[in-house]
């Protein structure tokens, strides 16, 4: 029997309704995060009421938060009347992550995670999502490669991403060269995801497409002989 398109509307509502979360996932809008994960950890970075630089008297320094630590070419950007416009979020302290000629930059996390969203300006051209020594000492897995949206750009981008395997680190990529840097804030994570994840808009619709698909066929009544 060949397949209606009733029954091919429901087949594609259910399998998006359901497959939403499958392996990695990438989210551009934090509220469509925030309902993957339903419950996560956050840094503002507010606590940091002064600049700081990551280099210490030609040493480099770590910056140790609740939660995870920032290592490699950041700087703590404070409030103050020279914060770069092009580089500021909300006007609160964020970080700035220099990736000029070389630099480099990552978070490390103090346990597993599945889930991991910030805001960016000037995103770099690639976040390496990677598990380190998860799996036993020694061992190393590449979960996955995102490319933002606006890489190097003075639009403000939400970045989020889950997955159904573990990680600890992100590793922030440019372009190797040249001026380079970059602004993130209010960062989220999270060590498990929602069991009953809200579906993407694009699903709602196909969702609605199939349910009314469904109460078109049903309302009919058959012919009289």
């Amino acid at each position: 029997m060949k397949p209606t398109l009733t029954s091919l509307a429901l087949l594609a509502a259910l399998s998006a309704a359901t497959n939403v979360h499958a392996a990695n996932v990438t989210y551009s809008s934090e509220a469509s995060f925030l309902a993957a994960t339903g419950s996560v950890n956050s840094e503002t970075f507010n606590a940091l009421t002064t600049d700081t630089h990551n280099d210490l008297f030609g040493v480099p320094q770590t910056l140790n938060l609740s939660g995870f630590a920032l290592r490699g070419a950041w700087n703590v950007d404070a409030p103050d009347p020279d914060t770069d416009p092009l580089r500021t979020i909300n006007g609160s302290t964020h970080v700035l992550i220099d990736l000029a000629w070389g630099g480099w930059a990552d978070l490390r996390f103090d346990a597993p995670i599945k889930a991991f969203g910030a805001w960016f300006r000037g995103a770099p051209t690639a976040i390496r999502v990677d598990g380190d020594s998860l799996d036993g000492f020694g061992s190393y897995r590449n979960v996955a490669e995102l490319r933002p949206e606006f890489a190097g750009a003075s639009e403000l981008q939400f970045i989020g991403f889950t997955s159904d395997q573990t990680f600890n680190r992100l590793i922030f990529l440019g372009t190797g060269c040249c001026r380079w840097n970059f602004a993130i804030d209010n960062v989220a994570y999270a060590a498990s995801l929602n069991p009953s994840p809200v579906p993407e808009p694009g699903s709602w619709a196909l969702m609605a497409l199939g349910l009314l698909a469904l109460g078109a066929r049903t309302g009919r009544r058959p012919a009289q002989a």
